[in-house]
């Protein structure tokens, strides 16, 4: 039984690892991908879904594994070479997916090359779910849960430490796939074949890496080349920056800093003074060298990615970030302006412009909270009585331009001044507050005037035109159900035609959807840094690992008695706007916030403890569960239409149907 349960918590622990590495790698070098990291997430579902439901096949099905190991790598190295086309989606602008000048070849649909990734990435899971279920059956239900929540628990703290060190997916395929060999550690015939599969994986991974020397952060592949006399920074193979030498003497001596130069420098003269300044989206350094050029005092440089604040550190020709006057700070934009108590004479924000979502269970990007109405107010209050906001934007479509003109608009009670012309790195520059004294409508921008959407915390969607569910996202959401229903019916459709557990599916819908809600607020609170993601999804785990603990101990409370304080808590949440609690001092946010995300937590974590234990075959329960957080997975797209706080709502109505199917349970045995 011992070495079941240690099997158990390896296979649970491997399938989060290759599900974390499988959202960073194929975004990385897969550009469209990065719009769909939930993909992977539901993928993941899918495949363990499909193989719980095989778990007395799993001898057979393991062999699955070494070949889906290849076909993946191989699938991200193919499409990374090819040439996808996106299509020109009204509604939705995708930033970067155009830089594809090295690709060649047939245009791939991006449907097609999406599906084709998550058909892949589901049928790599399915031997894995297989194996975990095998074990999972030869152990007591809960039991066999608590050393399931152990490994999952396990494979974030080892792939959030490679995140940490910033390992390369080298490393990550080659520890994943010793893990694995150890676990199949019986059969040495299987532990071969893997260690050659886990051989081609990693070949596979350092050829789609190329010659060119990668760095990788904890939110992007970074790639740093010379052109001329500038590093240029590119993120997953999209430019993401440049950092330049913009000094007085040598910057008119070549084209492109003759005009950078100016740009940047534009807006400092409506500034009452720079003597203390807030960079936000720091970056390689070029702001904080002008403002250092500019004679600031005191800077407070924010970067949220480390490695690109270390290239600043070490490569821009100015070296900025070794002045004592600057002061960096490796953060999310949005918590630093809450947390800091200085007042500013200016406050930059750089161009923040994110190529990555805010976590694989998120449609949010990483810079949305970023541009919302409550964001510019919250930089308002950290300017002194006569400070100036400056704004740097590449808006490449006009309603993007037109929603952050109209937020600084609302925020500072006036129109901003603004100024519309190509740069390199941005075409919009905003100036605010005590600078925008005066200022007049732009007559060469009159659709900065347009009616639009504004973002604000519960729709923080400044890259969408209004609250619409863009067709790319129903086309590859339709191609979801389509490989997911033909997995169902190919793999597992014996079994599931000896009954459907109706409540255990709804509460995987529902537990996905308030996982989802956790973590973009705990976000918004605290920070869209890798770490608090790490921090939230640790902290859900070991809350639904205490509740299982508890009820295995002790006697459950009645089922009625615990759908009761979820509803309780799902209302209260969905009452209580997050907003509310930015005002609050730092540790009552914690206790308020915390308690908002914990007690809906806490309560289906005990309702499913307590369902799965009165199950007589707990694999398929687990199944059943996973199979609805698809359906979970899919529905958070719902919220680009009417909101975050919205998944509160649709969660309640799922479990609102499994209490309904869980009293129709206990009337039947009656």
């Amino acid at each position: 039984m011992a070495s079941s349960a240690l099997r158990l918590a390896c296979y649970s622990g491997l399938i989060l690892f290759f599900e974390l590495a499988f959202i960073r790698y194929t975004s990385a070098y897969v550009r469209v991908f990065g719009f769909y990291l939930n993909f992977v997430l539901i993928a993941t579902f899918l495949g363990m879904g499909v193989g719980l439901l095989q778990a007395h096949r799993a001898s057979a099905l393991k062999w699955m594994a070494p070949a889906t190991m290849v076909m993946i790598t191989g699938a991200v190295g193919y499409f990374s070479a090819a040439r996808i086309a996106v299509p020109n989606d009204q509604h939705e602008f995708l930033w970067g997916i155009f830089d594809s000048a090295s690709s060649s070849g047939q245009m791939i649909p991006m449907v097609l090359a999406v599906t084709a990734l998550f058909a892949l990435s589901a049928l790599f899971f399915v031997p894995l779910g297989a194996l975990m279920g095998a074990e999972f059956r030869k152990l007591p239900p809960l039991r066999a849960y608590t050393f399931d929540i152990v490994g999952s628990l396990c494979g974030i703290g080892i792939f959030a430490a490679l995140s940490a060190t910033r390992q390369s997916p080298i490393t990550w395929f080659a520890i994943g796939s010793l893990v694995w060999m150890l676990a199949s550690r019986g059969d040495w015939r299987y532990s071969l074949t893997l260690a050659l599969s886990g051989l081609a994986m990693v070949t596979i991974a350092t050829w789609t890496e190329g010659t060119r020397p990668e760095h990788w952060s904890p939110y992007y592949r970074i790639n740093v080349t010379k052109v001329d006399d500038r590093l240029r920074i590119a993120v997953n193979g999209s430019l993401h920056q440049f950092a330049l030498d913009l000094d007085s003497a040598r910057a008119m001596r070549n084209e492109y800093t003759a005009v950078a130069r100016p740009a940047y420098l534009r807006p400092y003269q409506f500034a009452a003074r720079l003597d203390t300044v807030m960079v936000l989206g720091a970056g390689s350094g070029n702001d904080v060298a002008l403002l250092l050029h500019s004679g600031a005092k005191y800077i407070d440089a924010v970067e949220i990615d480390p490695t690109i604040a270390d290239i600043g550190k070490t490569s821009h020709v100015q070296q900025p970030y070794s002045d004592p006057r600057v002061h960096l700070h490796i953060n999310d934009a949005r918590a630093f302006l809450r947390q800091t108590p200085q007042k500013y004479d200016a406050i930059i924000f750089g161009t923040l412009d994110s190529q990555t979502l805010l976590s694989g269970m998120s449609s949010v990007r990483l810079d949305n909270y970023v541009y919302t109405v409550e964001a510019m107010q919250s930089a308002r209050e950290r300017l002194k009585p006569d400070g100036t906001l400056i704004m740097y934007h590449m808006s490449s479509v006009r309603y993007i331009a037109a929603k952050i003109y109209q937020m600084l608009g609302q925020a500072f009670g006036a129109p901003p001044r603004v100024y519309y012309e190509f740069d390199y790195l941005f075409n919009y520059t905003f100036v605010a507050g005590y600078g925008a004294r005066g200022a007049l409508p732009p007559a060469n921008a009159p659709w900065l005037t347009q009616q639009v959407t504004l973002p604000h915390d519960d729709w923080p969607y400044l890259y969408l035109s209004s609250r619409v569910v863009p067709a790319h996202y129903i086309a590859a959401l339709i191609g979801v159900i389509v490989v997911t229903l033909l997995m169902l019916g190919i793999g597992a459709s014996d079994v599931l035609r000896r009954g459907f557990d109706g409540p255990m599916f709804f509460m995987g819908a529902g537990f996905l959807l308030v996982e989802t809600k956790s973590v973009t607020e705990m976000s918004l609170l605290f920070g869209s840094t890798w770490t608090v993601n790490l921090l939230v999804f640790t902290s859900i785990l070991v809350m639904v690992l205490c509740a299982n603990l508890l009820v295995e101990r002790r006697r459950p409370l009645p089922l009625p008695w615990l759908f009761g304080g979820l509803f309780g808590a799902l209302v209260l949440a969905y009452l209580i706007p997050v907003s509310q609690l930015l005002w609050m001092p730092i540790g009552a946010q914690w206790i308020a916030g915390g308690l908002m995300v914990a007690l809906p937590v806490l309560f289906a974590a005990l309702i499913f403890s307590t369902l799965l234990s009165r199950r007589a075959d707990a694999t398929q329960a687990l199944a059943y569960n996973l199979l609805g957080a698809i359906v979970g997975g899919v529905l958070e797209y719902s919220s680009m239409a009417f909101g975050i706080k919205a998944l509160y709502v649709i969660a309640l109505i799922t479990y609102l149907a499994a209490f309904a199917l869980s009293r129709r349970e206990k009337l039947a045995v009656a």
